[in-house]
């Protein structure tokens, strides 16, 4: 049967774990509140999922990277909105 992410279970498999860690990083962005007094743990684990969005984004094809550049846009957004501007480091 046809996969609408590709040709393999292998490609279908990165797709979804790029689409599960989107929301996932959403979600934990969301957690962070207003006034939190330790914010490093949870930063910590965004962080991660970001990095591990951004390293199997780019393991992508052209077109597919494209597809997904506004959401990983858009989490890195929402992460520097989160934060107090003391805590951003990069």
């Amino acid at each position: 049967m046809p996969c609408r992410y590709g040709a393999t279970p292998e490609h279908r498999v990165l797709v979804e774990l790029v689409e599960a860690d989107i929301e996932i990083g959403f979600r934990l962005v969301d957690m962070l509140e207003p006034g939190m007094a330790d914010t490093s743990r949870l930063m910590s684990a965004i962080e991660d999922v970001y990095a591990g969005v951004v390293a199997r984004v780019n393991r992508l094809q052209t077109p597919e990277r494209e597809n997904f550049e506004p959401l990983v846009t858009e989490l890195r957004r929402a992460v520097r909105l989160a934060l107090p501007p003391s805590s951003l480091g990069g």
